[in-house]
């Protein structure tokens, strides 16, 4: 069960990190990136960010960002929390591939074909 404060960290988080990447991030591989939600663990050791790329595929096996870019852009990204935030403990942030688009496309595939498969009847 989710706590209150894990939520209403994870959501400054997820404006913070935004802010970040959108501002001060110069690597070209990580302009596109889009955080679309962070998920906070109730003793707000660990957030999980989830993340897309806007321009590109929605799967992640054709994702251009390395696990390694990633590992380095969470250190960087939580050092500047940790100067931004008043909060006792910056969680240490992971990263992960958004599926949930990936997902809805699915079902809405399915939806249609199950539509054209019923309207033959």
């Amino acid at each position: 069960m989710t706590s209150n404060r894990s939520d209403k960290v994870g959501d400054l988080l997820k404006k913070e990190i935004s802010l970040i990447v959108s501002n001060q991030i110069k690597d070209p591989r990580l302009k596109n990136i889009n955080i679309t939600a962070v998920k906070v663990s109730d003793d707000i050791g660990i957030a999980t960010v989830f993340y897309t790329v806007i321009g590109e595929s929605i799967s992640k096996s054709e994702s251009s960002i390395d696990e390694k870019i990633l590992i380095k852009l969470s250190g960087m990204i939580r050092s500047n929390l940790a100067k931004q935030l008043k909060i006792r403990r910056v969680p240490k942030i992971q990263f992960r591939f958004d599926e949930s688009i990936e997902y809805s496309e699915n079902i809405e595939s399915l939806l249609r074909n199950l539509k054209q498969w019923m309207g033959l009847f």
